[in-house]
């Protein structure tokens, strides 16, 4: 057996969630993670003119569908939760009219706009595109995109004339001109990175603009109707790579952090309240399968209808790679969380049916595709950067295969899998006596072991946890 330590709070413990009189572990989703680099892939777009084509038209199906949250909104919670929909298709739109509108807004881009070379340019590119790489390209084309929304939108009268017009779009002989020029630096780069490395210093920009902008109306908040501008008008390109890179490769995940040791200072300051909290020390199964360790818990295992079926989960723990670089993900090739006819009708084949040839190149050995796709995920999420290799990470993770999963999962354990929980620095007396108060009485109808306790202490030179024995 081996231990791992759980650093906790002691509002989280013994205050309003009561994990330790219910012997509660709560797992986390990525987007609540205080890294904001969690699950980073290194994302690469590289494909034939049918999966550019359709990227396009993805693109602007979500710019359709911003623009319209824009005019029916009245808070900004709408702009950050239902702005952009990574899996939304064409067919998913709610009537034919909202069908025949994005038909519209595609006419207006692709044929009256000129775009319809601009998918064969992209694919003939001699390197793939990487995130800032994309968005820069995005946000070239973006008012160009816009403006054919916000003309369809304003001839359908669902816009009033009032809303601010597109005046800086670009033409798209410009467009393939710059995708040449694109071309070539590719072919003269030593490195690919250069590019990116220039993109990422200009995505910023846009919202950055907007913001000195309504600084200059000696506004005290930003209000409505400003976010809602800088929403279509700027960070709509780097918003929409962000997700669909987090929503359409791997489903959602929760994970359940703990540490090999407990002599950090800096782990009991930032996840035990500053030295208030406690870290609890669990004992962990010897490992299977190429994990580190494993461990038994209680949650959620399926769904019948809707309720949830609940049972036991022998769930591998892993030990967090700090040396790694961030796995390399193909966009196209690895759409995982799409069902496979929505992923045909919408990315794989065209209006005009014409069909990618990326459809039988995944179809040829569909499992080994599988088996990468869950190695992709595997390296994602058990991956941070080395500024984070203090924390000496190990990690459960549960994929959400369903997507119901809410933000905050959680699982429980059986107190016999408690080894022991240590005090910090500060931690009062009073919640000193409150966990060993529960402890006390869970203990006396379990067969298992009593909890011993430890306490954290500075001898002068180190920073040590010592048992505390009567």
């Amino acid at each position: 057996m081996t231990i791992v330590y759980r650093f906790r709070p002691m509002r989280n413990l013994i205050g309003k969630y009561r994990e330790l009189e219910q012997q509660e572990l709560a797992l986390s989703s990525p987007r609540y993670f205080n890294d904001p680099l969690e699950g980073y892939q290194d994302v690469f777009w590289e494909g034939d003119e049918v999966l550019w084509e359709n990227l396009l038209r993805h693109y602007l199906l979500n710019l359709h569908r911003a623009a319209i949250i824009c005019r029916l909104s009245d808070n900004d919670e709408d702009l950050d939760e239902y702005a952009i929909d990574p899996k939304l298709t064409r067919d998913d739109l709610p009537t034919d009219d909202y069908r025949q509108q994005f038909n519209s807004v595609c006419q207006s881009f692709f044929d009256e706009g000129g775009f319809e070379r601009i998918p064969s340019s992209l694919a003939s590119l001699p390197k793939p595109l990487k995130r800032k790489s994309l968005q820069l390209f995005l946000s070239v084309i973006h008012h160009s995109a816009l403006a054919s929304v916000l003309d369809t939108l304003r001839n359908s009268n669902m816009i009033p004339e009032t809303w601010p017009k597109v005046t800086n779009s670009i033409d798209s002989d410009t467009v393939v001109e710059i995708l040449d020029g694109l071309s070539a630096a590719m072919d003269e780069e030593a490195e690919a990175p250069g590019i990116e490395f220039i993109a990422s210093h200009v995505g910023p920009l846009g919202s950055h603009t907007f913001l000195q902008r309504a600084l200059e109306t000696e506004v005290d908040e930003l209000e409505l109707h400003t976010k809602k501008e800088i929403l279509l008008f700027a960070s709509f390109p780097g918003r929409y790579v962000r997700q669909i890179c987090d929503s359409l490769i791997h489903p959602n995940w929760h994970t359940l952090c703990f540490s090999k040791e407990c002599t950090s200072p800096s782990m009991w300051a930032a996840y035990a309240d500053e030295h208030r909290g406690a870290a609890l020390m669990f004992h962990t199964d010897g490992q299977s399968d190429g994990s580190w360790a494993e461990l038994t818990v209680n949650g959620r295992t399926g769904w019948q209808g809707s309720e949830p079926i609940t049972g036991q989960i022998q769930a591998p723990l892993y030990a967090v790679d700090y040396e790694s670089p961030p796995p390399q993900v193909d966009f196209f090739q690895f759409l995982g969380t799409l069902p496979r006819p929505k992923l045909m009708s919408a990315w794989h084949s065209t209006p005009d049916g014409d069909t990618s040839p990326i459809v039988d190149e995944i179809l040829e050995d569909e499992d080994s595709w599988r088996e990468n796709l869950w190695d992709h995920f595997h390296s994602m999420s058990t991956t941070k950067l080395e500024q984070w290799k203090h924390e000496q990470e190990i990690r459960m993770v549960l994929p959400d295969l369903l997507g119901v999963e809410d933000s905050h999962r959680k699982v429980t354990y059986d107190l016999s899998q408690l080894a022991g929980v240590v005090f910090g620095l500060r931690t009062s007396l009073e919640d000193r006596f409150e966990v060993m108060r529960i402890l006390t009485e869970s203990s006396q109808d379990d067969d298992s072991p009593p909890v011993e306790f430890y306490e954290m202490v500075f001898d002068g030179t180190s920073f040590r946890k010592v048992k505390l024995a009567v």
